[in-house]
C-alpha cells in the first residue's frame, strides 16, 4: 500500500510560512492532508517542515475525518518515531477501533504543530 499526503505550511500573523524562533526553539503550524493511508501511519519528515529535528508534535484540528481520529504515535517512553520523523495514525470509529489500514479510506487533513531545530 502507498503513503500519499501533502504539507503545507501555514502562515502566521505576519504571513510568514518559514519556522520561527521562540526560545531556544522554531515552531512551525502545518497542515498535512493525507489521501491515502497505511496501518504502519504517515510518517512525516522534519523537512518537510523547514527543520532538521522535531522536539514536539501537536494536532490542532482536524477535518474530513468523521468516522477517523488522528493521533501522533510515541513510544512507551515518550519518544517519536525518531528525532527526525513522526507518525500521524488513524483509528477508526467504527466499533472495532483499528488503525486505519488501507488506500480506500478518505482523505483527512490534519492541522499540526511542531517544535524543533533547524
Amino acid at each position: 500500500m502507498a503513503l500519499a499526503f501533502t504539507t503545507t505550511l501555514l502562515p502566521d500573523h505576519k504571513g510568514n510560512t518559514r519556522p520561527k524562533a521562540v526560545g531556544d526553539e522554531y515552531v512551525v503550524d502545518a497542515l498535512i492532508d493525507v489521501t491515502s493511508h497505511v496501518a504502519a501511519g504517515a510518517t512525516i519528515n522534519a523537512s518537510d517542515l523547514g527543520l532538521t529535528s522535531i522536539h514536539c508534535v501537536t494536532i490542532c484540528g482536524s477535518e474530513g475525518a468523521n468516522a477517523h481520529v488522528p493521533s501522533i504515535l510515541t513510544s512507551a517512553t515518550g519518544t517519536y518515531a525518531s528525532s527526525t520523523t513522526f507518525k500521524l495514525m488513524f483509528t477508526a470509529l467504527d466499533g472495532t477501533n483499528a488503525t486505519v489500514a488501507n488506500d480506500g479510506d478518505p482523505a483527512c487533513a490534519v492541522r499540526i504543530r511542531a517544535w524543533g531545530l533547524i
